[in-house]
Formats: structure tokens, sequence, C-alpha cells
């Protein structure tokens, strides 16, 4: 079986921080999106797999995942031009695939509970043309959507509908065989003007066999700058806690907390995990880090008190206040004065500087 990641769009709903760089790559407790979708899916037995690109920035992509060899996969990159939707997505994937059968992974999706490698062991491509796992969400506007019928079984897929008849949402990772292209070349646009995946999903289901199934398993579409602030910390909560880089014996370090290789804790810093702190970061004195707090690679923290906050690579913060439910771009700059009972909660871009001011 292979495998067909969707890295194209432009990642409105992320920006600032799609101004810089393409969604997929951003940072989940220091990891790109699309690594984990690609180490998701060696794990479930698949190293052929095609990158269809899109969007802004698709050679940055291909800069940071290059020929797979690094996580023991081979990887095509597909070029899909100008994006007419996740249906014409996989259209472009048509040639690499072949006569195989392959799971469809959205980009910009995490799994855990080995779902995927479920749904590859159970997806019978003599038996089944497309294979769906649902899940219960919290808003079903926001994704395809299950309509069951007295049975439980499915009637019909609706993409983002606004009186979404259940909240039971097929999740980013699908099985197909080719039959889908036959059923993406009849489409018409939607209104939204795209090819829509739902809509094949839909006929796939109506006219021929499917595989489907519940899921209470982890699965994040890390769409939102709020998703974004979730999943770092959902991940964070959950990582094997170690320190590799050096503590001073006048640090204070409490709870679940991983110091990468490099990284110092100077004195007179508290850090309450669970924390992550990124290669050669420096949290300088008078800092209190924590809890649910990731910071990349290559940052200098003085002085603030950081919660729930996700600080990407090469950040400079100096600020003498609580920063909180933050999202701070790559390379970006904050400093001045505030009294230390002020809590802001800030969304910087990348490459920004900011200076506070009382």
């Amino acid at each position: 079986m292979k495998a067909v990641i969707l890295a194209g769009g432009s990642g409105t709903r992320l920006r600032p921080f799609t101004n810089a760089t393409q969604k997929q790559l951003l940072p989940v407790v220091n990891k790109p999106v699309l690594e984990y979708v690609i180490e998701d899916l060696k794990q479930a037995g698949i190293d052929d797999i095609g990158v269809v690109l899109g969007g802004d920035f698709p050679e940055k992509v291909r800069e940071q995942i290059g020929d797979g060899s690094e996580y023991d996969v081979s990887v095509t990159y597909i070029h899909q031009g100008d994006p007419r939707g996740l249906a014409d997505a996989v259209r472009c994937a048509k040639e690499f695939v072949g006569d195989s059968p392959f799971v469809v992974y959205f980009g910009d999706t995490i799994t855990g509970e080995n779902i995927t490698a479920e749904l590859v062991r159970e997806f019978d491509p003599n038996e089944h043309e497309v294979g769906i796992i649902l899940k219960s969400v919290d808003d079903p506007t926001r994704f395809g959507i299950a309509d069951l019928d007295g049975e439980g079984e499915i009637r019909r897929i609706l993409e983002k509908p606004d009186d979404p008849p259940t909240n039971s949402a097929y999740i980013g990772v699908q099985a197909y065989t080719p039959a889908v292209f036959d059923i993406i070349e009849d489409l018409e646009p939607s209104d939204r003007g795209e090819l829509e995946l739902t809509h094949a999903i839909d006929t796939l289901i109506s006219e021929y066999e499917a595989y489907w199934t519940e899921t209470t398993g982890v699965w994040m579409d890390v769409g939102t700058v709020d998703d974004l602030r979730k999943a770092n910390r959902h991940f964070v909560e959950s990582m094997v806690p170690e320190i590799e880089g050096d503590v001073s014996d006048r640090a204070e370090i409490t709870g679940r907390v991983r110091l990468a290789e490099g990284a110092t804790v100077e004195a007179g810093t508290e850090i309450r995990g669970p924390v992550y702190i990124g290669e050669d970061t420096s949290i300088r004195s008078d800092a209190r880090i924590g809890p649910y707090v990731t910071i990349g690679n290559q940052c200098t923290i003085r002085n603030a008190d950081i919660r729930s906050t996700v600080i990407m690579d090469g950040v400079k913060t100096e600020v003498d206040c609580t920063l909180e439910e933050s999202v701070i771009g790559p390379r970006s700059s904050l400093s001045g004065n505030r009294d230390q009972a002020t809590c802001l909660n800030l969304t910087v871009g990348a490459d920004s500087s900011i200076t506070l001011s009382d």
C-alpha cells in the first residue's frame, strides 16, 4: 500500500504564521506536523509516500523532508498547480498511485493510538473501495460529517454542513482503491469552487462497499492557531521527560520537563512542567516557565512568566509580565517593561519585534 500526503493549502486560519511557512511545517513540541504524519505512516507499514505540494511555500516542504531517507521512507513530490480542492489534490497523485490501494493523509493532521495502522490492517481492497474513520467533534460545522441512519449505518457524507445531522466527522486519514480517480473526474465544483473530497467519499459509500469505524483515539486537525496551541499542550503532557542540557543547582524544576541538548537553565529560574525546551535555548535568571509550554531551538528567555504558550525557534524575550495562551512565531523579539501582574495573550508572527511599555 502507498500513501499520499496532502501538503498544500494556503493556511489562512493559521495566519500570521503561514505568512512565512507552509502550515504543515508548524511545530508541535518542536517537531513539524508533517513529521508526525510520516512517522505514523511508517509505523503503519507504509514507506512509499507521495507528497502533493501546493500553497505558497512548497520549497520549504522539500527542504524539511528531502527524499525521506532520514525517516526511512521514500518520498515522491507531486505538484498540484493551481489548487482546486482536496479531491483535485488526490487526483494529482493518480500516476504515483498506479494500481495500488493507498492512504490519503491530510498534512495538517495528527493521530494517535495506532489509528492509521488499524485502518491499513482492516481495509481490504478486494472488498472495499473506500475506508474512513469517524470521530465525535465539538464543532461539526468545520468538518466533513457523516449522516447515520437509525441502525447506525452511514447514509451520506456532508461537507461542513450549516446544520449538521450528527457530530461524527471523518478524520484526515482515509484509504482508497484507484476507483476514486474515476469518481473525482466526474465531480462538479462545489459552491466554494472546489472539487470536494467529501463528495467523492459520499459517492463511493453510495455506490460501492465501504469500510468504516469509529474511534475515541487522538485526532487533531491543526487548522487554526488555537488548534496549534492545543496540540502542543496535548503532546507536551505525554512526552518522555529528560534533561540533556545544563541546569543550575539554584534553579527549580518540577513536573514533567524535557530539556534538549545544549539548552541551559540559569540560577533563579523556575520551570513548572509539563515543559519542553529546545536545543541551545537559554532560560535566564528570574524567568518562570510553565506549565504547558513548548519553547523552540536557539531561544533566549529572560524575566517573563510564561504559561500555556508556544514559542518557536529563535525567539528572544525580555519582558516583565505574564504571557499566557500565546503563540510566538520564529525569530521574533519581545522586550520592554510591564507590571508583572499584567497578563498578555499574544499571537505574534515570524520575524516580528514588539516593545511593551507601561
